[in-house]
């Protein structure tokens, strides 16, 4: 059996998703933990119930058994004497590791960004984590605004590109280290620029925890119309359905947008991302063959 851990927020919990989905297609035992993860991060838990997708829980028993974390008095000696006989592996590279479905009988612990990790569960994926899948769950309290339905509508009738600008979190002196200085005023700037001049008369859709700074920042330099999406509740689930409707993308490097193009099945589409994903990590497997990579620096 393998069991995957989920952690972080809705994108990183898709590409857990996208994991488990693609060994269930290779006939392996898998299920998830969906409660580890989340114990010392409180701003996050489980999301993925907006798209009334299910998939099997570890139990407790399973957990501790593959972790080897009993309390029993027995194993609590036996780890002091011979050391954690654990079969928990944590994600050391960003890379692709195509011996993870080789693998049995392990706890895994990781954000799996890349499509390489999914190849046979695309359609799969794009029907589950979809716009229709949010609304028939209206039942359980999920589904779409009045405001979101409305940006939707905006959206499809014209050509619509997003704009994703995160700060927020990323903004933390402990984080700045490993996501400063890549999404950069000046990266926007051209990826804003190169939209614009693909598709002249494109509307600009502003998703951002943010918006006094980037709206600024972006009608300074870009001059193109912008309409910052505002929605009330800031529903994860909703945002990201709202931005893989938009015809074309401009990423900050985030799993939330990265899935949002995704989810985008137009073989048109323009995409565009980061030079650099990462300070300090080799992320080249994070890129898709659809994404125009830009760089920091005008």
């Amino acid at each position: 059996m393998i069991i995957i851990q989920m952690a972080g927020g809705l994108g990183n919990q898709m590409f857990q998703y996208a994991l488990y989905k693609q060994l269930i297609s290779m006939g392996r035992t898998v299920k998830m933990d969906d409660e580890a993860g989340f114990k010392e991060d409180v701003q996050r838990n489980p999301a993925l119930a907006a798209f009334g997708v299910t998939y099997e829980k570890a139990s407790r028993r399973e957990i501790i058994e593959m972790t080897d974390a009993s309390m029993a008095f027995t194993a609590r000696v036996r780890r002091k004497l011979f050391g954690r006989q654990s079969r928990s592996y944590f994600e050391e590279s960003k890379r692709f590791q195509p011996q993870i479905f080789e693998w049995d009988n392990v706890y895994l612990e990781g954000y799996w960004q890349s499509e390489k990790y999914f190849p046979d569960v695309t359609e799969l994926l794009r029907e589950e984590l979809s716009l229709e899948s949010v609304r028939k769950n209206r039942e359980n309290g999920y589904g779409l605004s009045a405001q979101a339905e409305s940006y939707l509508q905006q959206m499809e009738r014209g050509v619509s590109v997003s704009i994703h600008v995160r700060r927020g979190d990323y903004l933390l002196p402990k984080n700045q280290e490993l996501y400063g200085n890549i999404c950069t005023e000046q990266y926007y700037e051209q990826a804003v620029r190169i939209a614009a001049e693909r598709y002249p008369g494109c509307t600009f859709y502003l998703f951002t925890n943010d918006g006094k700074w980037a709206a600024e920042q972006l009608k300074k330099h870009s001059g193109f119309p912008i309409v910052q999406i505002e929605l009330p509740g800031e529903k994860d689930y909703e945002t990201l359905i709202l931005m893989s409707r938009c015809k074309h993308h401009i990423l900050a490097n985030s799993s939330f947008s990265w899935w949002a193009s995704y989810l985008n099945d137009a073989p048109d589409k323009l995409v565009i991302a980061p030079e650099k994903w990462l300070n300090g990590w080799d992320c080249t497997d994070v890129y898709r063959t659809d994404m125009v990579r830009v760089g920091a620096e005008a």
